[in-house]
């Protein structure tokens, strides 16, 4: 008879960092063991009637399914320390969190454009100036003023690991066009190197997004 335990959690998603990065640097982070199923776009369609809303990825956590990328974060960020150190902290990494995603969110019309390399490369060009380079400019002033490490606190939350997943993606993305922010660049260089995250992206898939 097996002794092995069973995880608490399994998250479901593709084969990719995409919404699902963001529940997955939690875990990381609070060293949280959990079953990390991917699915192959191929395949999925096997699995889609079992899943709430039809769309992924879904966290399973006591048999019970979660769906949404922020819910997700959400719960497991206030069940392992990422959550702030009062009310209305939590407030304000939530938030936060929420600008974030709706950034990111503004990159759609990047994939939009399919084959079509002259759009693509034009939509490019519109998320790094118009999406990301405000958010960015605006990132790093808060950071200079609030004179800690982090966006909100002096603790890292969920807010400054949905930040790192931005500026992987950003990176992947823009390249070069990357606008210059020094205290965003040295906010995701910190993260980066805290022990469990350090790990996680050292055993991680390789994927582009």
């Amino acid at each position: 008879m097996s002794t092995r335990r069973r995880n608490e959690y399994k998250l479901y998603y593709f084969n990719t960092k995409g919404r699902a990065e963001l529940a997955r640097l939690i875990l990381a982070y609070a060293k949280v063991p959990y079953d990390d199923i991917r699915y192959e776009r191929e395949d999925w369609p096997k699995h889609k009637d079992r899943m709430p809303n039809g769309q992924l990825p879904v966290l399973e956590w006591k048999g019970q399914l979660l769906p949404e990328s922020l819910a997700i974060a959400r719960f497991l960020a206030r069940r392992h320390n990422l959550a702030g150190t009062d009310e209305w902290q939590w407030a304000k990494i939530d938030a936060m969190t929420d600008t974030i995603y709706d950034t990111l969110g503004e990159a759609k019309l990047i994939f939009m454009a399919g084959e079509d390399e002259e759009k693509k490369k034009e939509a490019v060009g519109n998320f790094s100036k118009n999406a990301i380079e405000p958010l960015f400019k605006r990132l790093d002033k808060m950071l200079e003023d609030n004179g800690t490490d982090y966006l909100i606190g002096n603790q890292c939350s969920m807010a400054d690991l949905a930040l790192f997943s931005c500026y992987d993606f950003a990176v992947a993305l823009c390249g070069d066009r990357l606008p210059k922010c020094q205290h965003v660049a040295a906010l995701h260089a910190r993260v980066g190197q805290i022990p469990s995250i350090k790990a996680w992206i050292e055993k991680r898939p390789v994927t582009p997004f």
